[in-house]
């Protein structure tokens, strides 16, 4: 190996940012170093810093930031007191940034084609027509089918991961030699995770360059990285190999981390006890037959079946989750169980009781029993109430509770879901995103219902406050012994948590069973792949194995 490879090509060095005299490090002593066909994942939760961190190297501080140490190399030579032309050649040619939310990072008035033969030309010296016509090679080469089509598109004609593909190929279209992926693929279903991620390392190593790749997520760091540094509150705390740290992490707070990210199996199976004979034909609580909900496309005389003729059932005491990816439909079969989006067909029976016939005025009796906790809770929540009112809401369909029968159970249920009593006279926006999730199960559970829709509660939750949300539903389901339908894309939380599981795919339900047996012998193709892009990191050892093989492949295994 050359000299020039062993060195470093990106040398970060106990590098501090401030925003303003007397204020708190954001960043402290910061200091990496990156090398060329290295990918490094730094991780951490929300406020530790990783994204100052990944905007500093590029010299793109917010308003009010300002270095007060430290030093930034590319290839030896630092990074600052250079002109601003210089500048520009760093941003976008030699170092690139992939931001998560790939649409808002697209201009909406131009086709994409355009926007990545923008940033070639700014870089290198080439025509409009050379420009095009290596926009769309990269877009082939990033994966898009029909690329001289979809080069014309706009971004809000493509998908959530084909947007995030474009965004990539601007990333990667000057052949920079260091690439940082700051949760580039946050929000993104499962399977498109992989593939964009399979895509990132694979375009790295062909290039040679040093990746970083920013994330919350332990298992992306465990499947796709070499080194991991471990941030929190604005300081590395740990930096190892992948494999040495998932064998046995230095840090306390790195062990905890990763203790979080496990799977850990749910004990509920044992607690459900498995029926006895006669009680084998036992009347589900919830009885799902042949549910249809119809979407009309506006301006044509076409539909959207969104769901399309799906059955399901579930026990007292059970747990079933609905798994698959954005647009298949399981938020809508929520939505339809709880009298938000009325079905055009099929039935909905709870305990004996057909719900689809009943008038808004019926149900509303039926809705203490039925209740649904939202993907947004902040969406969700009214701003303008304190949490004490947003959970005493629910308890009005309850006309026998005075003042201050209320406020009891509003104390009841905010030390149910794990908050301090203090928390009751804040707001939503002084609330994290974990507090925001508890508080609106708090609400779902205000009514003491028999049955909670449970809507990608663990979505874009770090890692720690993802394990709590998951340890808090499986509690309070052995206490209250309710039944739920847990709808999300994060198979690790199935896991964790659920009896049954069934598997949506364009509005229909594909396949449905026992969760051990649907992650050990599942049969559609369809389920197999969503499987096969779960990243656990229990995975450790092999992918010690999978790292070294993508080194001398050169190419993502």
């Amino acid at each position: 190996m050359s000299d020039a490879n062993t060195k470093p090509l990106l040398e970060v060095e106990n590098l501090s940012v401030d925003f303003g005299e007397g204020t708190a490090k954001a960043l402290s002593d910061i200091t990496f170093s990156l090398g060329r066909d290295e990918i490094l994942g730094i991780v951490g939760e929300t406020g530790a810093g990783k994204s100052l961190l990944a905007r500093s190297l590029l010299n793109l501080l917010p308003e009010g930031g300002r270095f007060t140490a430290g030093d930034i190399r590319l290839e030896g030579k630092t990074l600052f007191g250079i002109d601003a032309a210089e500048q520009r050649k760093v941003r976008g040619g030699r170092v690139a940034l992939i931001g998560t939310n790939a649409k808002a990072l697209l201009s909406p008035v131009e086709t994409v084609g355009i926007q990545i033969a923008r940033v070639l030309r700014a870089h290198r010296s080439c025509s409009h027509k050379e420009a095009w016509k290596a926009a769309v090679d990269l877009m082939a080469q990033v994966g898009i089918v029909n690329p001289e089509r979809r080069a014309k598109a706009y971004p809000h004609q493509l998908s959530g991961g084909m947007a995030q593909r474009i965004v990539i190929a601007m990333a990667m279209v000057t052949n920079p030699e260091v690439v940082l992926a700051d949760d580039a693929t946050l929000g993104l279903d499962a399977t498109i995770q992989v593939q964009v991620l399979d895509l990132l390392v694979k375009r790295c190593r062909e290039l040679g360059a040093g990746a970083v790749i920013i994330t919350h997520d332990l298992g992306i760091v465990a499947h796709y990285c070499d080194r991991v540094a471990i941030m929190k509150e604005g300081r590395i705390v740990e930096l190892a190999e992948v494999g040495a740290f998932l064998d046995a992490p230095k840090e306390a707070y790195g062990q905890a981390l990763l203790d979080a990210a496990r799977v850990r199996p749910t004990p509920m199976v044992a607690k459900v006890e498995d029926p006895a004979p006669e009680a084998q034909h036992e009347t589900p609580l919830l009885d799902v037959r042949r549910l249809l909900k119809i979407f009309p496309i506006a301006g044509t005389q076409d539909v959207v079946r969104a769901i399309d003729d799906v059955s399901f059932s579930v026990k007292r005491g059970e747990t079933l989750a609905l798994v698959g990816e954005s647009g298949s439909g399981k938020t809508t079969v929520g939505q339809c169980l709880v009298r938000l989006l009325d079905s055009d067909g099929g039935g909905i029976t709870f305990d004996n009781v057909d719900v689809t016939t009943m008038s808004s005025s019926e149900f509303r009796a039926m809705r203490r029993r039925i209740q649904m906790v939202f993907q947004e809770p902040y969406v969700a929540l009214n701003p303008r109430w304190p949490v004490r009112a947003l959970v005493a809401e629910p308890l009005r369909l309850d006309p026998t509770l005075g003042r201050d029968a209320v406020e009891r159970r509003v104390r009841e249920l905010v030390d149910l879901v794990r908050l301090p009593a203090s928390i009751a006279d804040a707001y939503p926006h002084q609330l994290t995103a974990g507090e925001q999730k508890r508080v609106g199960i708090a609400r779902a559970l205000a009514t003491r219902p028999d049955f909670v829709v449970f809507d990608e509660p663990t979505t874009a939750l770090d890692i720690r406050v993802r394990a709590q949300i998951i340890d808090l539903v499986r509690d309070l389901q052995s206490e209250m012994g309710m039944s739920a339908l847990f709808i999300t894309h994060d198979l690790n939380s199935v896991r964790s948590l659920a009896h049954r599981v069934a598997v949506m795919r364009h509005g229909k339900i594909v396949e449905e069973g026992e969760t051990e047996t649907i992650f050990s012998a599942a049969r559609e193709d369809y389920t197999k792949a969503l499987l096969a892009a779960e990243l656990p990191v229990e995975q450790g050892a092999a992918q010690r194995d999978r790292a070294e093989m993508r080194r001398m492949a050169g190419v993502a295994a």
